[in-house]
């Protein structure tokens, strides 16, 4: 093997193991003691993040938060890496927002001009609007680490009053600009989708086991409907089909039968107002309304809501 193949294969191997000695380099490579030491200054000349421990028992450990891997990219995936970091820049805070501009900053200090330049005209001609919002959700970046790590958290909850949750986070989802988790609270065994702004403190808890990730992604699909739930179906116009692409919920399903569209789904039983409010804007695009208890709710809402406008100035 070649010292270039030999340092590119050394650098996957070195990131797999974390720590290594000399021993290591020269059993794996069959080399001698001073090639072996050779190859370790030539792997941290190129940038590799190694540090000596020093003593009887010596080794090489590389940094923990940092790797180092022979990684090459056509001109279309560096690209398709640009669009992907300009989807989230509608977003008033990312989970790794400070990363992602040191990110950019080193591509840019290696890129060819011409690639940069048209890099320059992406960033400068694409647009992805987000609705902006003023709440922070300073945790992101700890909720994030949360799950791909199985922690469990106490958090601080912050809805009419301060409420401690003891959960483990399961996904991280952004919808209309805000950022939301799905979580399994510890106290009621049950899954729960939480406002990610909402949290105002959260901090590591030993006092319950982890669940598998896998098993907790199984409870997702039934966990929001709830016994006693209400059967929907809506028909509307393409007017409304348009309305309920741009917003929808995992509860509703689109379906279409000639020019007629029905959204079909269910409410659990606290949900009845928030259903009737999201089906207000639909207007006449709507064509027909099943349950009637469906139907009364939002002629109660918009009676209320003309009451209202005839006492304000």
């Amino acid at each position: 093997m070649h010292k270039s193949e030999r340092l590119q294969d050394m650098l996957q191997y070195i990131n797999e193991k974390k720590q290594f000695n000399l021993k290591d380099l020269m059993e794996e490579y069959r080399i001698s003691r001073s090639t072996a030491i050779r190859d370790v200054q030539a792997l941290e000349m190129l940038g590799m993040p190694i540090y000596a421990e020093h003593g009887r028992n010596g080794k090489y450990v590389v940094l923990d938060n940092r790797i180092f891997s022979p990684i090459t990219f056509t001109a279309d995936e560096l690209y398709a890496i640009y669009f992907a970091m300009l989807t989230l820049s509608g977003y008033k805070e990312t989970p790794f927002e400070q990363e992602i501009n040191s990110l950019e900053e080193t591509f840019k200090s290696v890129l060819p001009s011409s690639i940069k330049d048209r890099i320059k005209k992406m960033k400068d001609s694409v647009r992805l609007d987000t609705p902006s919002h003023s709440n922070e959700a300073p945790y992101l970046k700890e909720i994030l680490k949360g799950i791909m790590e199985e922690k469990v958290y106490t958090i601080a909850y912050r809805k009419e009053e301060i409420r401690y949750k003891t959960v483990q986070f399961v996904t991280l989802q952004a919808k209309f600009g805000q950022w939301y988790a799905k979580v399994y609270n510890m106290g009621s065994n049950r899954i729960q989708t939480v406002r990610c702004d909402k949290i105002v403190q959260m901090k590591k808890s030993e006092e319950k086991q982890p669940l598998e990730l896998q098993y907790l992604f199984s409870l997702l699909k039934t966990y929001h409907h709830q016994p006693g739930a209400t059967m929907f179906t809506v028909e509307v116009t393409e007017r409304g089909k348009d309305l309920y692409d741009k917003e929808r919920y995992p509860s509703m399903k689109l379906e279409q039968t000639d020019d007629t569209y029905t959204i079909s789904g269910y409410y659990n039983r606290n949900e009845e107002a928030f259903t009737a409010d999201y089906f207000i804007r639909f207007g006449k695009s709507i064509i027909s309304i099943q349950p009637s208890e469906l139907r009364v709710a939002i002629r109660n809402k918009l009676q209320s809501l003309m009451i209202h406008m005839d006492n304000i100035n």
